[in-house]
């Protein structure tokens, strides 16, 4: 058997022929590329059969059945290479036109290329089951352009099928291959945003986060060598051993930003239990006690801020370590740098712990232009974290924190405005603009009106944006709706460069 062909997610070798029967009940035989499956889910939360695809494609879902106002669907396979150092993908991916025009193209983000050109590699495209003719744009070729051979207008849907392979580079970054493992951050090709009459093509660059999403439901199926633990966005449903040397996991993941991963080899995990146990938090190190430090850390943040501003909806958080300096978020994932898993760094690992899960409410609940306005969920969740240790271990602490945090920034001049875009800040001020300034912007703002009005506008912010995009009027206005005080003046005015705090 040519196991580069085999299917990504229900097949294993057979090594005995008295094990053939009951194979073939559980794990079907692999097939040609005409019988080939991809993977549903039924509404009981189990996994049933999918309609086999025809020669090329498969063909639509039924994704009417999902209703008027269904999120976007992501519905892909996933198969990591024996030595973690690639995978090859089949993606449907089903959207629905929520605009006012009528969409003639869709276009998908390949950000994988934007942080390494060539590491995703386009192997075919159909829509609604026919072969397409598409184009890759840019330098990078990180835009991926499909026409429609039907237009759609407001209320109607296309599925895009496409297979690809990705390599992982060695970046030591929130994609690619890590001293700690390989992280898998903004690899999955995405749904590029449509605005204004027009699809965004922002270009990247490598300070902060230069994304930008709306939220979908996805539905993975991956198959990862065994010696690595993995760990997800989502909630995964089932796993299986599917030979000696691999296993696939089925996840689910509903509303979600985008969809990220990692592999740990060998890891150690670690499990603890937030909001009563209705959250499983879980830990993948190097180790089970920096594993049980992140999970322990992880789940304070969760009950602390589902307490404060809402509760946070899914029901599985993760955190693992990367290379990179600081962290970086992802809906129901988190990396967080691997010194700060260490007992020299624990009271900064915890409030970088806590600054990330505050990302779960700012960034993959309440969405916001991570491109045009940083500072708007940057800069709450960095005061956030501080209030979440303050929380737990005091005011002095805290304080104590803050100081060695931003002392070389007290009073620093910046060039640019809090509220400027990302690249404003490509080549250097990004963490004493939105992460010091804008952190002491929020805590003047906490002082000023008081515990129970500032967390109390922050539940008005959460509930009326989660889901979407908010922008600053937004969060004035939710300011202004719990103080019953006009507070434009007041963000203008600390918006400016030569503001000092």
């Amino acid at each position: 058997m040519n196991m580069k062909k085999q299917s990504n997610f229900k097949y294993f070798v057979l090594f005995t022929a008295a094990a053939l029967l009951l194979a073939a009940c559980l794990f079907p035989a692999p097939k040609s590329l005409a019988e080939e499956r991809l993977w549903d889910v039924e509404e009981d939360g189990g996994v049933s059969e999918a309609t086999p695809a025809p020669d090329y494609a498969p063909m639509p879902a039924a994704s009417a059945a999902r209703g008027e106002h269904a999120e976007n669907l992501y519905e892909a396979e996933l198969h990591v290479a024996r030595d973690a150092k690639s995978l090859s993908g089949k993606l449907r991916f089903t959207y629905t036109n929520r605009t006012a025009d009528v969409l003639y193209v869709i276009k998908l983000r390949l950000h994988a290329n934007d942080v390494a050109p060539g590491s995703l590699k386009v192997n075919s495209v159909s829509v609604n089951g026919e072969r397409s003719y598409y184009t890759l744009d840019g330098e990078k070729e990180s835009m991926l352009t499909v026409p429609l051979p039907l237009e759609i207008k407001n209320g109607e849907e296309a599925e895009i099928f496409l297979t690809f392979d990705l390599t992982f580079p060695e970046t030591g970054n929130r994609f690619g291959i890590n001293t700690t493992g390989v992280m898998l951050g903004n690899f999955l090709p995405i749904a590029a945003v449509y605005e204004d009459g027009a699809w965004r093509n922002d270009r990247y660059i490598d300070e902060g986060d230069a994304f930008f999403s709306e939220t979908a439901d996805y539905r993975i199926v991956l198959t990862y060598p065994d010696d690595h633990t993995v760990a997800h966005t989502g909630s995964m449903l089932e796993e299986r051993q599917d030979n000696v040397y691999e296993k696939s996991r089925y996840i689910t993941a509903s509303r979600s930003r985008d969809f990220a991963l990692a592999l740990i080899p060998d890891g150690e995990t670690a499990f603890a239990e937030a909001l009563n146990g209705r959250v499983g938090v879980r830990a993948v190190t190097a180790s089970e006690k920096t594993a049980a430090f992140a999970a322990d850390t992880a789940a304070k943040a969760i009950d602390f801020f589902s307490t404060k501003i809402g509760l946070y909806p899914y029901t599985d958080f993760a955190v693992v370590p990367f290379d990179r300096t600081g962290g970086m978020e992802y809906p129901g994932l988190v990396m967080v740098s691997e010194r700060y898993f260490r007992d020299s760094y624990r009271e900064m690992g915890e409030l970088v712990i806590f600054h990330e899960a505050a990302h779960q409410w700012f960034y993959a609940l309440v969405g916001s232009d991570q491109i045009n306005a940083p500072w708007l969920d940057e800069s709450l969740v960095e005061f956030l974290g501080f209030r979440c240790y303050a929380e737990l271990y005091g005011e002095e602490a805290a304080e104590k924190l803050w100081q060695e945090r931003f002392i070389d920034y007290s009073g620093t001049q910046r060039t640019a405005r809090l509220d400027a875009d990302l690249y404003a800040f490509e080549q250097d001020g990004y963490f004493m603009t939105v992460y010091a300034h804008g952190a002491a912007l929020y805590r003047a703002l906490y002082e000023e009106l008081g515990e129970d009005t500032f967390y109390g506008a922050l539940r008005i912010y959460f509930d009326a944006n989660s889901f979407s995009v908010a922008d600053m009027d937004d969060l004035i206005a939710a300011f202004e709706e719990a103080s019953g005080r006009d507070l434009t003046a007041w963000f203008e005015e600390r918006m400016a460069a030569e503001y000092r705090f």
